[in-house]
């Protein structure tokens, strides 16, 4: 999760804030779909969210490529994208 979201959503940061919405990195979490989807079912068992099944996992992950890719892509351009593999339990992502 982060912001921003969408190009949208960057073009606005950057229109309403200008120079002082340079970002100096972004970090991004590498994680197969696979990985994520089998996390959210998994937490769907205890989390009693309506939104941990399938179908509704599958739609974030189209609206997520769709809209948040492209501005991972465009800071990604820029040299700005510091990117982690999130596949290991958090404790050892947390120490990378």
């Amino acid at each position: 999760d982060g912001f921003p979201r969408s190009i949208d959503n960057a073009e606005c940061f950057d229109r309403i804030l200008g120079p002082l919405s340079e970002v100096q990195f972004m970090l991004f979490f590498d994680c197969p779909m696979e990985v994520m989807e089998q996390r959210l079912l998994k937490r769907g068992e205890t989390s009693g969210r309506d939104d941990d099944n399938l179908a509704v996992i599958k739609k974030r992950f189209n609206t997520f490529i769709e809209q948040s890719m492209p501005v991972v892509e465009v800071y990604r351009s820029k040299g700005l994208v510091r990117s982690m593999s999130a596949v290991p339990p958090p404790d050892v992502v947390f120490e990378s």
